[in-house]
């Protein structure tokens, strides 16, 4: 995944634009996996352009944020041109989830073969930072000036195929859309 640079890259960023909690640090990078299934097109690569998102905010505020995060992300492919219809949300199971991951849903698009994750959305706690902090030995809580607390911050991830967006929009039928995007 691509998001470790902004784990590694997080008291930089927050030091030098002075952010206050809640921010988010946004890139889109070649991502790389150790398998392939050369049966499932796009979706089993070994190589692909991975947009990703990580949101740092307050303790208290990560089921917050990641409610308001599930629903933009849905927002923003309804405003790229898929309809409603074609989008559902899968929810993971206990036993599905990632070792870092407190929540997360999978956005699927219904391409012509099927449902398909298009981004996952995970409530990522303070593991990263946390795993960062306590193997480099850098300080990476954050003191809250409002708050009067000192605190590590939670992390609300949106991460995105690029490839996989890019067919879903291809997927959609351009007639009736044309005057939209005139």
């Amino acid at each position: 995944e691509t998001a470790q640079g902004i784990f590694v890259n997080f008291a930089n960023v927050r030091e030098a634009t002075r952010q206050k909690l809640p921010f988010g640090i946004a890139q889109i990078g070649k991502a790389f996996r150790n398998e392939i299934n050369t049966k499932n097109f796009l979706f089993r690569v070994r190589e692909f352009e991975q947009m990703e998102m990580q949101y740092f905010v307050p303790p208290d505020e990560d089921e917050k944020w990641y409610d308001y995060w599930l629903e933009e992300r849905q927002k923003f492919y309804r405003l790229v041109g898929i309809p409603a219809a074609k989008l559902r949300l899968k929810e993971h199971g206990k036993d599905e989830l990632a070792h870092y991951a407190k929540r997360a849903f999978d956005i699927q698009f219904e391409f012509p073969f099927g449902w398909q994750e298009i981004e996952g959305i995970h409530n990522r706690n303070d593991f990263d930072l946390t795993q960062h902090a306590k193997h480099s030995g850098k300080e990476l809580t954050y003191f809250d000036e409002e708050r009067k607390s000192k605190y590590l911050a939670k992390v609300v991830e949106t991460s995105a195929g690029l490839d996989r967006v890019v067919l879903a929009v291809l997927c959609q039928p351009l007639a009736g859309r044309l005057t939209d995007i005139l």
